[in-house]
């Protein structure tokens, strides 16, 4: 495809509001699976997901993972980690089955066995803690060596379906 071609193929902005003064911040994953659009709202620690590609520029997501609600943008939702909340969310990847997410400042990759249906639903997987409380980085915190099962700051998730790669940027790793 021609560098013209593909220009046109951008061709409207995607800008949530839950008001005019709430627009995206930050941005750092996009993914589409089917026609499900999930959006990281990173810097407002959210995950957005539009069930079918919106229609409009300022359509509302029809869930949010990471807050209780839409308008919030707490990191952990404005409380302690858990398998709710989120921290400058990142990669995202999904067969529009499951949903996986790295949540880069809590320093863990999420998992949902099913995509999520209502906002705020708990994510049923933590990969790079031992627990949903945990955050630290390579789980004994800075300075620590890495091991097998910890993670640093995690940007970037894939998987073919039967395979998991993390992008485990703190330790300057790829994990598989």
């Amino acid at each position: 495809m021609e560098a013209t071609e593909l220009k046109k193929l951008v061709h409207k902005t995607l800008v949530f509001k839950g008001a005019e003064t709430d627009p995206l911040l930050a941005p750092r994953g996009v993914f589409l699976a089917g026609n499900r659009l999930l959006v990281a709202d990173t810097a407002q620690n959210r995950l957005f997901i539009w069930n079918k590609l919106p229609e409009t520029e300022f359509q509302e997501p029809d869930v949010v993972l990471g807050q209780a609600a839409k308008a919030e943008t707490g990191r952990n939702a404005s409380g302690k980690v858990s398998a709710s909340s989120l921290f400058y969310p990142s990669g995202i990847w999904s067969d529009g089955r499951q949903l996986i997410l790295a949540d880069a400042w809590n320093h863990r990759v999420l998992i949902w066995l099913q995509m999520p249906e209502r906002d705020g639903q708990p994510a049923d997987v933590v990969i790079g803690q031992p627990d949903f409380t945990g955050n630290s980085p390579n789980v004994k915190g800075v300075g620590h060596p890495p091991s097998a099962q910890s993670l640093n700051w995690p940007y970037g998730v894939f998987s073919d379906g039967e395979r998991l790669w993390i992008a485990d940027t703190g330790n300057r790793r790829v994990l598989f």
